[in-house]
């Protein structure tokens, strides 16, 4: 029987109606979330990216006070302009659009430092993944807060079940092996962390009862790595040329015709943890606002 396609879009809209009930309960006591993005520069990708923040923010009901500053920026002034934003009561949740102009490379981790944890709603300072490592209220990337809510929205608890992550970076893999192995309800898993050049790779991915694959390489994860009825969320993003059409199409890391014959459920891509991915910065945003009740 082919997996249970895990809808993301589906389940970003359902999020989002909650959210707004929320931020409702919120303005009745009055307290208006805010999130505040900063974008330096005109690279389209992250501009447009930032205006899907925006969108989400007038749909659920956050101010948005987005702050765009010139590519030529200097650091003290990025780093003002954060200062600024934390100090400012109406703005909840801070988030930096990456990445920066090459000219600010190296502050990059100084300018996520600078966020004040309880705004941090990317979930990147250095506060909030220790609190998430110790089991401690903490902001995760929204990546993670993604995976878990659509496992929880699948029905599908990771608890005692075998987690096996490939990637090992701090956006992805680190967070969500720290938010699985947790002694709480849909968490206590047991995790694999596994790098995509691990020898002997499927040894690994063929016995998780939850994989997760984030490598940037398309048909990475095949049917053989898989154990039957699987569940495999997919975060790879990647272009390749229909050999059709010949035009460019989005695919993820796994050989989703392959292993959707297998799996017992599946994240397409695109379709899949992508469309959540702004959704759930709003829930963090709408977390960090209650902080404040």
């Amino acid at each position: 029987m082919p997996a249970i396609i895990l809808d993301g879009k589906k389940f970003s809209a359902e999020i989002r109606e909650e959210l707004k009930l929320e931020a409702q309960k919120l303005k009745e006591k009055g307290i208006v979330p805010g999130l505040s993005g900063i974008l330096v520069g005109e690279d389209p990708g992250s501009a447009t990216y930032v205006g899907l923040k925006s969108k989400a923010c007038a749909e659920i009901g956050i101010t948005e006070m987005m702050c765009h500053l010139p590519e030529t920026v200097t650091e003290a002034e990025l780093m003002s302009n954060i200062d600024r934003l934390n100090k400012d009561p109406k703005v909840h949740g801070i988030f930096i659009q990456l990445p920066l102009p090459s000219h600010l490379a190296n502050a990059e981790g100084k300018a996520l430092a600078a966020i004040l944890p309880e705004k941090d709603v990317d979930g990147f300072h250095a506060t909030n993944v220790g609190r998430a490592w110790l089991g401690q209220e903490a902001f995760f990337p929204a990546v993670v807060v993604a995976m878990q809510e659509m496992l929880i929205r699948g029905g599908f608890n990771p608890e005692y079940k075998n987690v096996v992550v490939v990637n090992v970076d701090n956006m992805v893999g680190k967070p969500f092996a720290s938010a699985m192995v947790q002694d709480k309800p849909n968490s206590r898993a047991n995790v694999t962390l596994c790098y995509p050049d691990t020898p002997d790779l499927a040894a690994y991915t063929s016995r998780a009862d939850i994989l997760v694959v984030s490598v940037n390489k398309p048909k990475f994860i095949t049917a053989d790595m898989v154990k039957e009825g699987a569940v495999v969320l997919d975060f790879g993003g990647n272009w390749i040329e229909d050999p059709v059409t010949k035009k460019k199409r989005t695919v993820g890391d796994v050989d989703f015709d392959a292993v959707k014959e297998k799996a017992g459920a599946i994240s397409p891509v695109p379709g899949g943890i992508g469309p959540m991915l702004v959704t759930m910065l709003m829930w963090n945003t709408i977390q960090a606002a209650k902080l404040t009740v």
